[in-house]
């Protein structure tokens, strides 16, 4: 049987159609123009003019002139309205660091557009945020360097560490005087909460995709902040599994290193505070306990051919104080530290761990984007200890390769005169 349709009814379907896509482009405009859309470009330059050495140990850096960069950044980050409430976020930040040697640093390495914290998740004034990425731990972002509190965001304010972003700053990293248990996490996800009533928290988890040596090292950090007035103060802890002390290293003159070690376990926990007089005076104060697991072979000798594997954990305390004060426009600013004996050391010592660290100096604001100033540091290393400076460490052995380190026992000092400009 043939059917035929009418012209009409063509002509009906067609202007029905029409009117349909009309209706559906006109909603997508609407929800477009709804759509709240945020991007913002941000970031610093910070270059710093130089006199470093560093002497005591079996390699000595002599003195010598440099130009370092202050952990220079930039980056982009946005959010997506979803709702009144609900947003995504995302951020892709990329180091500059190194920027005086064309972005490659001492030991050959160089930076990415992703490799400082980069991540993507959802935000809700409510609920939080929740991300995933590259990105700091809560141990780090919430009471740490890389936060307002613990840090200084770019020589912006006074956070615990004063210093942060010059060869000056005490803390960061496993080869600072203070709060070595921080990291930026690989393969993670993060989530920190509102602020309720001054108490906000946050918890972090970073995956092990690696696995070398058929240990998982997967690592996670809890925190946490709480702000009454002028007063913060905040706790954490920070636990990765299957790591600890390279105790090979030790007995071959590396200096205390981090390696992984199925079996044991490395944790840290802090404590920090900051209190704001109403004469412009900062103070910040600071411990943290270091726990590092380890799996020592005994050396055979001539009455047991059988060396064996011991385990236990060695502990390690740290604190230091710091102090700002604002004159106008110019802030004179101080830090000290100390990293006390290794407790249970399985080579040397535990006195022969210890360090000892100043800072002071002082930064004049011409505004806010553009600030010089003038810092003094120096380290004291006791013989098996290797603290470095802190944004461009010194290495005196194997410079140039990958496996570069300060020899133990060697004290860095670093004179400077900087110039930080942010946007």
């Amino acid at each position: 049987m043939t059917h035929f349709i009418s012209r009409k009814t063509i002509l009906a379907a067609a202007a029905l159609a029409c009117l349909s896509n009309a209706a559906l482009a006109q909603t997508t405009l609407g929800e477009l123009a709804n759509l709240k859309v945020d991007t913002t470009i941000y970031g610093f330059l910070n270059g710093q003019l130089e006199s470093v050495q560093a002497e005591g140990g079996a390699t000595p850096y002599s003195s010598r002139g440099r130009v370092s960069d202050g952990n220079s950044r930039l980056g982009f980050r946005g959010n997506i309205g979803v709702t009144d409430d609900l947003k995504g976020v995302w951020q892709i930040e990329a180091a500059l660091n190194n920027f005086d040697q064309g972005g490659v640093n001492n030991r050959g390495e160089s930076s990415t557009l992703t490799s400082r914290n980069t991540y993507v998740g959802i935000e809700s004034k409510r609920f939080g945020q929740f991300v995933v990425g590259n990105n700091d731990s809560v141990y780090r972002s919430l009471i740490g360097s890389g936060g307002e509190f613990g840090g200084n965001l770019g020589l912006t304010v006074h956070g615990l560490d004063v210093w942060n972003n010059t060869s000056a700053q005490m803390s960061g990293n496993t080869d600072s005087i203070f709060s070595r248990g921080e990291a930026r996490y690989k393969n993670s996800a993060h989530y920190v909460s509102p602020e309720y009533y001054g108490l906000q928290v946050g918890a972090s988890y970073g995956f092990d995709e690696d696995q070398a040596s058929n240990t998982n090292r997967g690592r996670w950090s809890v925190a946490a902040k709480y702000t009454w007035g002028p007063l913060t103060v905040g706790a954490g802890y920070d636990r990765q599994n299957n790591t600890g002390i390279d105790t090979t290293a030790l007995t071959e003159g590396y200096g205390f290193r981090l390696m992984d070690s199925s079996g044991v376990k490395t944790e840290f926990a802090k404590v920090i505070a900051r209190y704001k007089l109403h004469t412009g005076t900062t103070i910040g104060l600071g411990f943290e306990q270091g726990k590092y697991g380890f799996e020592d072979a005994a050396v055979p000798t001539s009455g047991d051919f059988y060396s064996g594997v011991a385990y236990g954990t060695a502990k390690q305390n740290a604190a230091m104080i710091s102090i700002a004060q604002d004159i106008g426009k110019l802030s004179v600013m101080g830090s000290a530290g100390k990293l006390f004996n290794l407790k249970n050391a399985t080579f040397g010592s535990p006195q022969d761990y210890s360090a000892n660290q100043y800072s002071l100096g002082a930064i004049y604001n011409f505004n806010r984007l553009l600030a010089p100033y003038v810092y003094y540091t120096k380290i004291r290393n006791h013989a098996q200890q290797n603290v470095n400076l802190g944004q461009s460490p010194i290495d005196s052995n194997n410079i140039g390769r990958d496996d570069a380190f300060l020899a133990p026992g060697n004290s860095p000092r670093a004179f400077g005169i900087g110039l930080i400009a942010r946007f």
